[in-house]
């Protein structure tokens, strides 16, 4: 590294252009195999950890039992209506508080079993994602090696954010450095911290690494490091 120190953290980012970007390559892309994850474990989906990242990839197939399991999301509120439906046809002639009593016993298990179930439906679908993004998403550590940084200075007086043109030299977890421009949304406080040899996570797309880096911000701190010794190790 040219220096010790990190750049500061741009203001919250719309990720929306990155993930459709990644969600494009997914649908296009096959699985990623056993020795693409395991020969670059800090490519693996945010937040999973490195020992799940490095297992061998099995293909992203949904099978018949797991289909059966995510259409409960919406088979559960469909019987549940029916059944409160029957409860309160009952309750209207006979006027027996005990329909509805059946009614709020449907509802609460109804509750608890559909949020169970998109629980387990989102899991599901994260450990899909796990075994292909490694294939899409890579990782690396970018270094500032030149910055421009943007007048604070407005219509309105003295802005609070100011966008930084930043030029970056990104050594990737695996396979070889580039260069690419990045822009930035940082506080104008924080923008004085940008300076050449600052580094930081990036982000970028496997397909066009030198066009689609985008900056670090929704890792912790532990897969941060794993991103740090990758790149030192590569």
């Amino acid at each position: 590294m040219d220096s010790m120190d990190t750049w500061p953290t741009p203001v919250t980012v719309d990720d929306r252009g990155f993930d459709l970007k990644a969600m494009q390559q997914l649908r296009r892309s096959p699985s990623a195999t056993p020795a693409d994850v395991a020969s670059d474990p800090d490519a693996a989906a945010p937040g999973t950890s490195a020992a799940t990242a490095a297992a061998p990839a099995a293909p992203a197939k949904v099978g018949t039992r797991e289909k059966l399991a995510n259409s409960m999301i919406l088979v559960i509120p469909l019987v549940s209506a029916l059944a409160i439906v029957l409860c309160w046809m009952r309750y209207a002639d006979s006027n027996n508080g005990l329909w509805l009593g059946m009614i709020a016993v449907i509802l609460v298990l109804a509750a608890i079993t559909w949020i169970s179930s998109v629980k387990k439906a989102f899991a599901r679908a994260q450990g899909h994602l796990a075994t292909r993004l490694p294939g899409v998403i890579g990782y690396g550590v970018g270094i500032i090696r030149e910055v421009d940084v943007e007048s604070p200075f407005d219509e309105n007086g003295v802005s609070d954010t100011v966008t930084a043109h930043l030029v970056l030299s990104v050594n990737p977890v695996q396979g070889p450095n580039f260069q690419a421009p990045v822009d930035a949304v940082y506080n104008t406080s924080d923008s004085e911290k940008l300076t050449v040899g600052a580094h930081g996570p990036v982000r970028y797309l496997r397909s066009d690494p030198e066009n689609t880096v985008s900056i670090e911000t929704r890792l912790n701190d532990a897969r941060i490091r794993q991103i740090y010794q990758g790149a030192a190790m590569n």
